[in-house]
């Protein structure tokens, strides 16, 4: 990747997770991420103008792959915080995931917009490898997790910790299904699957 392409697009990231994580201070928990992602979005569509390529490909054998290692991951990742008792910020066995199933269809939705769609498109003009644009992406996604670690949440480092490395094995593999159909909807797809599968499987553990 260009030398001033990746200074600009480190910048652009810092600039995203700032106004994430500074959100917290001024909206209420619940809604702060939420608010900056929406604004976020708002502003890169009015700046970048991507094309939004809504249709994906032809459903491909890689794309099978590619969901399968998201769902596993997600059964690998509920297992490993079971098993090494990671203090948790959220008490999983009391949610309710069926209601919980719109909040997180919006604000995966919101993440892969800015994400998979406006960060990937940026790069994408720039003229950036298939390769750099679903790495960079994916470290942007992993260090949007960091959050709570800087505003100093009193309990869960570890896991926010743990959940934004992590979050560059999953950013890698919703980048790659990206770049394989052609769309953001089914890194959506996938985003949303992979949440899902960590929420039941945390609670039934």
């Amino acid at each position: 990747m260009h030398r001033a392409t990746l200074l600009v697009f480190g910048s652009a990231v810092l600039s995203v997770c700032g106004l994430i994580w500074g959100a917290e201070w001024v909206f209420p928990k619940s809604a702060a991420s939420a608010i900056a992602l929406v604004t976020i979005v708002v502003v890169g569509l009015w700046i970048v103008r991507p094309g939004w390529n809504l249709r994906p490909g032809r459903f491909q054998r890689y794309w099978l792959v590619l969901f399968s290692l998201i769902l596993a991951s997600a059964v690998a990742a509920a297992w490993f915080l079971t098993f090494f008792k990671i203090p948790l910020p959220y008490d999983f066995s009391t949610l309710d995931i069926a209601a919980s199933v719109p909040a997180i269809l919006l604000i995966t939705g919101i993440e892969e917009l800015l994400f998979r769609q406006l960060m990937y498109r940026w790069l994408e003009q720039r003229k950036a490898t298939a390769r750099s644009t679903v790495v960079a992406t994916a470290l942007a996604f992993g260090c949007a997790h960091l959050g709570p670690i800087f505003i100093g949440s009193p309990i869960g480092a570890t896991f926010y910790l743990l959940q934004s490395t992590y979050m560059l094995w999953i950013g890698i593999l919703l980048g790659e299904t990206r770049r394989a159909t052609g769309s953001w909807l089914m890194p959506w797809l996938g985003h949303f699957g992979y949440n899902i599968a960590v929420l039941y499987f945390l609670s039934i553990v």
